[in-house]
């Protein structure tokens, strides 16, 4: 469900094609083959390819509604943790969600660092942001920052 179009199909979100495209000799001209750097186009885009609504996942995310709303609408930039909330909230794939902080630019997940790496294993087997929040706990890392501790 939350593989989102592209994946695929040789469109914007396809890394592979565009990888392969910039081995060549020119510049891809074509502006549609690279990914939007508007958030909020990205999160609109990405709502109607899964069929949610920004009000639910900012409620699995269990961030606060306003905020939430401000980020998925681009109009703040949120930590890194949030957009990894909201991902987990979506059910995005890892490479949903890589895609995901590169548009936010909060950096992608990288699998040798252990508290990613915990993120990247919580996102493969699909767990929501309370089944994330144990497994980290469990493993004596610092859980997803909802922002619930800053007042």
């Amino acid at each position: 469900m939350a593989n989102a179009k592209g994946a695929s199909s040789g469109k914007p979100l396809d890394t592979r094609h565009m990888q392969e495209r910039l081995k060549g000799d020119r510049f891809p001209q074509d502006g549609e083959e690279f990914l939007d750097d508007d958030v909020r186009s990205f999160f609109d885009t990405l709502l109607d390819e899964t069929g949610q609504r920004k009000s639910e996942i900012i409620r699995k995310a269990n961030l606060p509604r306003a905020y939430g709303y401000q980020l998925m609408d681009g109009r703040r930039r949120g930590k890194r943790d949030y957009y990894l909330l909201i991902a987990l909230a979506m059910s995005l794939d890892l490479t949903m969600t890589q895609r995901m902080l590169s548009v936010t630019q909060c950096g992608a997940l990288h699998p040798l660092i252990k508290r990613d790496a915990a993120v990247i294993f919580a996102i493969n087997h699909r767990y929501d942001t309370f089944k994330a929040f144990e497994l980290m706990c469990s493993l004596g890392l610092p859980p997803l920052d909802d922002g619930a501790d800053n007042g």
